[in-house]
C-alpha cells in the first residue's frame, strides 16, 4: 500500500490530505474530505530510511549467525564490574546521611 498526498484547489486554506491506496490503482483525483471537490496530487519524495553503521553491522552479524552460528563452550567475558558506587535517583552518587540531606518536596518524618 502506498500513501498519496492530495491538495484541495477549492477550499480557501488549501488543505492537504492523504489517501492510502494500492500501488496498482491509478492515482486519479481524490475528492476533498471537506468540500467534496477533486483534489490535485502533490508529489513528495519517497520515504527512504537510512541506518547507522552500527545498525548495519548488527543486521549483517545477525544474518550471518542465522546461517552459520558460532558455537561457544563458555560465556564470553564481559566488562569488569564497576569499582565506584553507581548513581541512584534518590541518593545520588553515594548515600547521604539523612540529617545532612536537603529538604525535599515532602514533609519530614516525625522524629521520636
Amino acid at each position: 500500500m502506498a500513501t498519496y498526498v492530495f491538495r484541495c484547489t477549492e477550499c480557501p486554506d488549501r488543505p492537504v490530505f492523504e489517501v492510502v491506496r494500492s500501488i496498482n490503482e491509478p492515482a486519479s483525483p481524490q475528492p476533498c474530505p471537506r468540500c467534496g471537490d477533486a483534489g490535485v496530487r502533490v508529489f513528495t519524495p519517497p520515504a527512504l530510511g537510512t541506518r547507522s553503521p552500527g545498525l548495519h553491522r548488527a543486521v549483517d552479524t545477525a544474518a550471518a549467525s542465522a546461517e552459520s552460528p558460532q558455537v561457544v563452550r563458555s560465556v564470553p567475558a564481559g566488562l569488569p564490574r564497576p569499582t565506584a558506587r553507581r548513581w541512584h535517583p534518590t541518593t545520588g552518587a553515594a548515600p547521604v546521611h539523612a540529617a545532612t540531606r536537603p529538604a525535599g518536596p515532602h514533609p519530614p518524618l516525625p522524629r521520636g
